[in-house]
């Protein structure tokens, strides 16, 4: 009876041994699909990052051009109001009259058009002396 009962405790290691085996390989698989969705999840958040970086970067440069060319433009207008006395200034309190309300498109119209004209007068003004 010693042998049968060997054999009887062989069997029944070998049994809770494929049970142990069978056990840790679902623990194993569930580990590992678990470290694959926190994998995923951490790669996405660093990928998502870098593009949200690279928009920021990318819209910093642009703006940053842009405004450099606004400044220029601006530049350019202030010397040319100064150079024409001021004309700048009048055409934007009447774009301002205009918007608010205070003055009506036909008389925004009328009044812009006797600016142009006046600028370009004083242009032609200034020209002639210097020539002189």
């Amino acid at each position: 009876m010693d042998g049968k009962k060997a054999l009887y405790y062989a069997a029944i290691a070998i049994a809770v041994l494929i049970g142990v085996s069978i056990v840790v390989s679902v623990v194993s698989a569930i580990l590992s699909l678990a470290w694959a969705i926190v994998s995923g999840i951490v790669s996405l958040a660093v990928l998502a990052g870098l593009v949200y970086l690279a928009y920021k970067a990318g819209s910093w440069l642009l703006s940053d051009d842009d405004s450099a060319a606004t400044d220029s433009i601006r530049g350019s207008r202030s010397s040319s109001s100064l150079g024409n006395g001021g004309s700048e200034s009048r055409q934007d309190r009447l774009r301002r009259q205009y918007v608010e309300g205070q003055i009506s498109e036909e008389e925004f119209e009328r009044r812009i058009g006797r600016e142009l004209e006046t600028e370009d007068v004083d242009d032609i003004d200034r020209e002639l002396e210097r020539e002189r």
